[in-house]
């Protein structure tokens, strides 16, 4: 009896979905072209709040913006619970009041829009949320330009698609798919993270660590190739040892090593933060990963975003050995993994860590890749604000 219920219930959410897709297209195909703007930002999770408020940020100044927000998890009570808190902006809290009005344009930081949408009818803008060098093919592409942003024709599921890689993009102009749709000017938080980078010492103070210390972050991500489930718990005890000969050791896991994500691996969140028991300093998901990174001297990282990060502040950088099949082979990513050194034991480390301290070489890459991603804010702003003309403006030609 509960299975045939269930089954109703979701053959009425089907229905309802497809019917709401046909009002939403005839609405939206009748829009017309007023001055006001309706901008709708989906927000998937947690982590893609502080991607959308920079976008908002870029627009906020102009008045004919209306800004609305809709959350994929848990609708907040209030965005006084979000990052979102004291931005002039409305939040959503049932899906189907989305069908039934009028939006200029939709803005997603992931691939998945916030309803069914008719294809053709509304505008819709990949913001993107990391750097773009993960793979789930072997290499072969990359998350943002895989099957994962295609429709079930092989056509792209957006109008247009950020890229925060400039030379990433110049490549991507040349492909028969997305070339079409690139736009690039650089990383979304350069500026930020550029400045920030000249406070390492106002941060390692703010954080707790002694003045003269060399400080190593080490950042993982998720997965059994992760650099923590690779390196065990062994990579604490060679990190212990070293802290006697004057090193400090940040610690920072992806989000998701704090559930169960797959029945075969243990996730380690719990395990990195027991870690502050042995005197290491941990950053937990919910904390601010900006003042960690930049208190750092040496960034230890394997294929999580995060390297981008260093990179653009200018940090000296250490790989672990993740398998090249993660990381997509026309990115920064796998260029960084055969100049920098890549370490296949924690035991490497020491050795690892001389090496980037001594070889100028190191410094001259980390430029280089900086050069890739890194814009102003004002040229960022300005870039944004075009985008947006160009789809609010230009209805008719929404794919």
């Amino acid at each position: 009896m509960v299975l045939k219920f269930r089954w109703i219930k979701n053959k009425f959410l089907y229905l309802g979905k497809v019917l709401g897709r046909e009002i939403s297209g005839f609405r939206n195909t009748r829009r017309g072209n007023t001055e006001e703007k309706h901008i709708l930002l989906y927000c998937q999770s947690k982590t893609m709040e502080e991607h959308l408020l920079n976008f908002i940020e870029q627009i906020e100044d102009n008045s004919k913006y209306k800004i609305y927000l809709y959350f994929g998890y848990v609708f907040p009570a209030d965005l006084y619970g979000t990052l979102f808190r004291g931005k002039n902006v409305t939040a959503i809290g049932d899906e189907w009041k989305l069908y039934l009005m009028k939006w200029d344009l939709i803005v997603c930081p992931d691939m998945d829009y916030p309803f069914w949408l008719k294809r053709g009818t509304i505008p819709v803008l990949y913001i993107g949320h990391g750097s773009g060098g993960i793979s789930y093919d072997g290499g072969e592409h990359s998350y943002d330009y895989s099957a994962a942003s295609l429709d079930e024709k092989g056509r792209p599921l957006f109008d247009i698609m950020l890229e925060p890689n400039k030379e990433t993009a110049r490549r991507m102009k040349k492909d028969p798919i997305y070339g079409e749709i690139i736009r690039s000017s650089g990383y979304r938080f350069a500026a930020k993270i550029k400045d920030a980078s000249l406070d390492k010492y106002q941060y390692q103070k703010q954080l707790g660590i002694q003045s003269g210390s060399k400080v190593v972050s080490i950042w993982g991500s998720w997965n059994k190739d992760s650099l923590f489930h690779v390196f065990g718990t062994e990579l604490f005890s060679v990190c212990k040892s070293l802290q006697e000969k004057g090193y400090v050791f940040i610690l920072s896991i992806h989000p998701r090593e704090y559930e169960q994500y797959d029945e075969n691996i243990t996730p380690l969140g719990a395990v990195v933060e027991r870690q502050r028991e042995e005197g290491f300093l941990v950053r937990s998901p919910g904390e601010d990963w900006l003042p960690y990174m930049m208190a750092s001297d040496v960034i230890l990282v394997d294929y999580s975003a995060m390297l981008s990060l260093a990179i653009l502040s200018g940090k000296k950088v250490i790989l672990s050995n993740f398998p090249d099949e993660r990381i997509w082979r026309k990115s920064m990513y796998y260029e960084a993994k055969h100049i920098f050194p890549v370490i296949k034991s924690p035991y490497e480390l020491e050795h690892a860590l001389d090496m980037v301290e001594h070889d100028s070489s190191y410094d001259d890459a980390v430029r280089e890749f900086q050069d890739q991603l890194y814009v102003s804010r004002e040229d960022y702003k300005k870039f944004i604000q075009n985008v947006v003309e160009e789809l609010t403006g230009n209805q008719s030609e929404c794919r």
